[in-house]
């Protein structure tokens, strides 16, 4: 089945980045918000304790309460990038939008927001030895692969076949990371969406 091409989407810098002024009892949200404009702006490894601090007119030790430490921070902000890509893409549970639909999304809005996307795949900050597959530093987040994961079992267990393939859905969930991160490595859209195409058809075969 051809991948359906979603119209072009705005950058989500501006949504998933607003900047916040930071008010008592708002510090949670506050410092995710300006966590991922930090990390769109300058990339994952420039999220540190005491920048965040700094920006939002705070101790460091006001965040290690929040979040533990540093990567406790950033698997914090990096979850709130994948709640915000898994809506926006149509991948959250109980999603009704066709699967090539989601695909396409996926892949337009990774590229969209590429520092943002890094920082979901782990880049620069977990530790490759965690020990839990599917998950990125202190295993809670979880990666785009297993998400993806999660979104095609979802589909299937939807359309009437509740064990599907499980080989199959990991393939697929595995080539719409691995093109994500293609289109932000700067490989044209058209060769993309052709690798998409033939990744779906064989998932659906």
């Amino acid at each position: 089945m051809p991948a359906t091409r979603p119209p072009a989407l705005p950058a989500l810098a501006d949504r998933w980045t607003r900047k916040r002024r930071y008010h008592h009892g708002n510090l949670g949200p506050s410092a995710l918000a300006r966590g991922r404009e930090i990390v769109a702006l300058h990339g994952p490894c420039a999220l540190s304790l005491r920048g965040l601090a700094r920006d939002l007119g705070v101790t460091a030790a006001s965040l290690v309460r929040l979040f533990g430490n540093l990567a406790g921070m950033r698997a914090a902000v990096a979850e709130s990038v994948r709640e915000k890509l898994q809506a926006e893409a149509g991948a959250a549970p109980g999603g009704r939008a066709p699967l090539e639909e989601v695909a396409g999304r996926w892949i337009e809005l990774a590229c969209a927001n590429a520092n943002l996307y890094r920082l979901l795949s782990g880049e620069g900050w977990h530790a490759p030895g965690a020990g839990v597959r599917g998950y990125h530093g202190l295993g809670t987040v979880a990666s785009p692969r297993r998400t993806l994961d999660d979104a095609i079992r979802w589909r299937s267990r939807r359309l009437g076949n509740p064990g599907g393939d499980p080989e199959r859905a990991c393939y697929l969930a595995s080539a719409i990371h691995g093109l994500s991160l293609a289109r932000i490595d700067g490989v044209a859209g058209a060769a993309v969406n052709e690798a998409l195409e033939r990744a779906l058809r064989a998932y659906a075969a």
